[in-house]
């Protein structure tokens, strides 16, 4: 098959153009040298006002436009998303601008070998050269000279031929173009293009010189990765000295501009003349969509391991974090169990341990510091990954078969190591994960054959039956360690999958047998560079770090398919199976807001949006209007006023139109920020404070009957208590809306039973942590249960555990209200959140304990902190109430106050208030609990219990000597109505 280009795609004309009507013929004077470009005269005016013209056309946004200037050289900005063909533009450029002005010298710059090996089959393929020769009628062909690093020789050094011919081809051959291709390495760590050699070119005997003399045009791919405060961006602007550097990327550098409160990190545009950006790209249908889809995790503890330090090669220190629990620590040997630290690593071993890394026996390598799930790693939760990614491979496998032109269907599966696929001949270790997807690949095979049409689907039939006969030839993987193996197997499979991306997606072999393979496994070594476009499945089998771009994640399987004619699909909507584990269960949340956050803020506000802000904020249009005029906010044709934009997008988050409400945020909100506390204020609190601070334990009444929790605890169990563990998956479309924006909608996932038993000890023993009834009585329950229900060994697992215990807090809540009490523990105060042991207050308290916003001015004198902070409007109510009555108040913070509850939880009230009455008869104390709802059948179950035991909690303090007055208070009820309620 040949891979069909097609000419005059919109999408690609409109970037092309952009570049080459950013000049005219009056920008270049011929150059006396025959080697060098034609001469671009740098009228800034004229030159500018070409730019505003492609930019006005365009569509592109004030925010960038302001960022235009030009300098020594020119820089021009094209900006297209992952997919959309940014070699064939940027190639397609090369042609244009030879056509129009006579360039023929480029260099193209990219940032990896495996971009550079890209761009270089691509430039050199016979069909691409037919298709910008003849098709789009160029008449003409580049040269392509690939630089290369030279192997070191003893002797004499010979110029660098690449350059040697780029630089001495003449510019007056109309019928050639010059294009020297580089990677980063060569223009930062080599010598290569600075040494001077004996020989030279054209008087040149530095290759640099020699490039330079060509007055070149320089393209860059992938500019993110070329930052202009780098070396190579130095070495490009200060060695080369290219006349124009034509910068073609999905992502760009980011830059830090202004300073103090206007300090801000913008995107590094210059002179941006086409803006393809990811909602365009997603709306118009130029790349595929993207469904991304994990598993909720198998057990309900979530805990995690941490790697603490590695002890001079012979163990290893490691913490267990407990969701429900305190941190464990275990130091462990080379040959010891994971399962020590949790039974969810069962049969895991530590194999070798490193300076600063361990192996384990299931082929995985895990790095001091590194944290990870004790469900992520264990071998039935990614077998339930693949097993997902296989079946979400062989939905779209079918449809695209059961086409006129059928498109071959591929899958890419990002792993943890390379042993767990790859034979490692010094371990001998089993490939584990190649194994399983074998197994899983062929019981999927076998569950789809029978449901085929014999007549209708036959061609599938038969290449599921090739499949079949041989699974191994299925799939195939490229790593890094590969480039230096000399199996020929490997070696043909890392050249199918980076050089013959053809017959990758051929259906059928040159000899007429079916080329099956179509499921790629790598450790994110195929990355920038590399993409195929009828990849439709990715599965992360490890995490590839936060802070990686997901827009770069996902765009390995971004570009729209072809057909087995070579025909590029562009009349239908895809989707991309994104398939991760639960620590990324944010991913399509996370993607959004990178793409909503590379849209520019808009600069005019629409009479729609300005009624829909002011519907949310309650106020009437016209008084919102009059507001953010008067604020010079915006002029009287709803334009926004540029020089005031932050404040605006501060005060307004809501108006920050392309961008996710959280965009904007309040800068005074730091994590680190300090509050003062009123050393005053609090002496005349730290009595009730201390009060309400004791430590108080919960007692259960006893229960009358002896066999009465028995049999309540035998009816929970027959509440449908035993069940199957089951997988599920939760699956977010990312779309656009009718305004450009981004977002994730959720859409059908999938359910999974899966064999999990736990030992009936380890049964007990999880009921027994989480709820406190003694084992022995659990054991008899169960008895109790078995002597007339069956009990299937595969439903003793964690989840009927877990079923057990939401019962019995059910029940508890249900049950045991009025049957409990408070008593005080003989535990000693030893230190609050506001005070020392000693009974001294702190000087200061940690801002988001007590609140994440901030209301401007001085509190009052009577209020316990120096700065007002709050977390809902109620609470800010409360805060700016000024009652005479309150002699001093404070909110206490949150999660200090530790008062048992039959929930199994703690609780913690919002505020205290001392108050007295007005003839100074008799002072009493409040605590409040601030709920902002409107009514108390909003609240939650549980959170009315807590409540409940909140106020036995202070019948029993009252009753212990210390009088406090407890209330609730939804958000009809002011504070002013509690304090003259109390006073009463």
């Amino acid at each position: 098959m040949e891979l069909i280009l097609k000419n005059g795609l919109p999408h690609q004309d409109k970037g092309v153009q952009a570049v080459a009507n950013a000049f005219s013929v009056n920008s270049f004077s011929k150059n006396k040298m025959y080697f060098a470009n034609p001469t671009l005269e740098l009228d800034k005016e004229a030159l500018l006002h070409n730019i505003k013209e492609v930019q006005k056309t365009n569509g592109i946004h004030p925010e960038y436009t302001a960022l235009n200037g030009i300098q020594d050289y020119l820089n021009l900005d094209i900006k297209m998303e992952t997919g959309t063909g940014k070699t064939y533009v940027h190639t397609a450029t090369i042609f244009e601008l030879h056509k129009q002005y006579k360039i023929n010298k480029f260099i193209i710059v990219v940032p990896t070998l495996a971009i550079k090996a890209g761009t270089r089959q691509f430039i050199q393929d016979p069909y691409t050269k037919k298709h910008f020769k003849d098709v789009c009628g160029y008449g003409t062909e580049i040269e392509l000279q690939v630089l290369d690093a030279a192997k070191k020789k003893k002797g004499k050094q010979f110029f660098p031929s690449a350059v040697r011919e780029f630089v001495s081809g003449s510019s007056q051959n109309q019928n050639k173009i010059y294009v020297l291709l580089v990677n980063m390495a060569l223009l930062t760590n080599s010598k290569m293009l600075k040494d001077q050699y004996d020989s030279g070119v054209e008087d040149f005997y530095k290759p640099v010189e020699g490039i330079s003399a060509t007055k070149p045009f320089l393209l860059i791919d992938e500019p993110h990765r070329f930052s202009k405060a780098q070396k190579t961006f130095e070495f490009i602007t200060n060695e080369i000295q290219p006349q124009c550097i034509i910068r073609f990327g999905a992502t760009y550098p980011t830059v830090t501009i202004g300073k103090g409160t206007a300090k801000k990190t913008i995107k590094d545009y210059h002179n941006l003349l086409y803006d393809l950006n990811a909602c365009e790209s997603f709306n118009q249908n130029l790349i595929k969509g993207i469904a991304k889809e994990h598993f909720e995790p198998l057990s309900k503890k979530e805990d995690k391991v941490k790697i603490m330090a590695i002890q001079s090669k012979t163990s290893a220190k490691f913490n267990l974090i407990q969701k429900d629990g305190p941190t464990k620590s275990f130091e462990l040997k080379k040959g010891d169990s994971l399962s020590i630290i949790s039974e969810e690593f069962e049969g895991i071993v530590i194999d070798a341990i490193g300076s600063n890394f361990i192996e384990l026996s299931n082929g995985q390598t895990k790095s001091q510091g590194e944290e990870f799930s004790t469900d992520i790693y264990s071998s039935s939760y990614q077998e339930q990954m693949l097993k997902l990614a296989i079946d979400r491979h062989f939905e779209t496998e079918r449809i695209n078969f059961d086409r006129k032109f059928k498109i071959k269907t591929l899958a890419l599966f990002f792993i943890d190591d390379i042993y767990s696929y790859r034979q490692d001949e010094k371990s001998g270790k089993e490939t584990y994960l190649k194994n399983t997807f074998e197994k899983l690949l062929l019981d999927k095979i076998n569950q789809v054959i029978p449901t085929l049409n014999k007549d209708t689907e036959k061609e599938y039939l038969e290449f599921l039956e090739a499949s079949k006969k041989d699974v191994t030839a299925c799939h195939a993987g490229y790593f890094s360690q590969d480039n230096s193996s000399s199996d020929e197997e490997i070696a043909n499979e890392i050249n199918e999958i980076l050089f013959e991306k053809k017959k990758l997606l051929s259906i059928k072999k040159e000899d007429g047998n079916y080329n099956t393979r179509r499921f790629l496994f790598s450790k994110w070594t195929l990355k920038e560079g590399w993409d195929n476009p009828n990849v439709f499945t990715i599965t992360k089998l490890r995490s590839s770090g936060s802070e990686s771009s997901k827009i770069q994640e996902v765009g390995r399987g971004l570009r729209l398919p072809v057909d087995e004619l070579g025909n590029r699909i562009s009349n239908e909507e895809f989707k991309l199976n994104y398939i991760i584990d639960f620590t990324e269960a944010d991913f399509a949340d996370r993607l959004v807001k990178e793409i909503n956050d590379e849209l520019p803020k808009g600069f005019v506000i629409t009479e729609e949006k300005l009624n829909e802000v002011a519907k949310k904020l309650k106020q009437d249009p016209d008084d919102l209007f009059f507001d953010l005029f008067s604020k010079k906010y915006i002029d009287r044709k709803y334009n926004i006023n540029i020089e005031n934009q932050i404040q605006f997008f501060e005060e307004y988050p809501d108006f920050a139109m392309g961008l996710n409400g959280n965009k904007v945020v309040d800068r005074n909100t730091k994590k680190d920020k300090k509050i003062k506390i009123r050393p005053a204020v609090y002496n005349e609190l730290k009595t009730l404070w201390e009060a309400i601070n004791q430590k108080y334990v919960l007692f259960y009444d006893k229960i009358e009957e002896d066999d009465y929790l028995k049999e309540e605890l035998v009816k929970l169990f027959e509440n449908n208590v035993f069940t199957d563990v089951i997988i599920t998956s939760k699956r977010q479309v990312i779309q656009t809306t009718d305004d450009n924006q981004m977002m994730a909608n959720e859409d059908s996932g999938v359910q999974y039973t899966i064999s999990r038993p736990l030992p009936y000890s380890e049964f007990l023993k999880r009921i027994n942590k989480q709820t406190n009834i003694p084992i022995q009585l659990i054991h008899e329950v169960l008895i109790s249960y078995a002597e007339k229900h069956s009990i299937d060994n595969d439903k003793i697992n964690e989840f009927s555990a877990a079923n057990f215990v939401s019962r019995f807090n059910d029940w508890k809540i249900n049950k045991l209200q009025g049957r409990f009490s408070y008593s005080k523990s003989n535990i000693k105060l030893n230190g609050t959140k506001l005070s020392f042991p000693n009974g001294q207050p702190k000087e200061e308290i940690t801002q988001g304990v007590i609140g994440t916003k901030f209301i401007e001015g001085t509190p009052v004198e009577k209020y316990l902190y120096d700065t007002y902070a709050y977390d809902s409007p109620l609470e800010k109510d409360n805060i700016q109430a000024v009652i005479d009555e309150v002699v001093v108040y404070g909110k206490i913070p949150r999660s200090s106050i530790s008062i048992p509850t039959i929930t199994g939880q703690s609780y913690s009230p919002d505020f205290m208030y001392v108050v007295k009455k007005a003839d100074g008869s008799k002072t009493l104390n409040i605590v409040v609990e601030t709920k902002d709802v409107e009514n108390q059948s909003t609240l939650r179950k549980t959170e009315e219990v807590k409540i409940k035991c909140a106020k036995e909690f202070f019948k029993q303090l009252t009753i212990d000597g210390y009088t406090v007055e407890f209330h609730e208070q939804l958000n009809n009820k002011k504070i002013k109505q509690i304090v003259d309620e109390v006073l009463m």
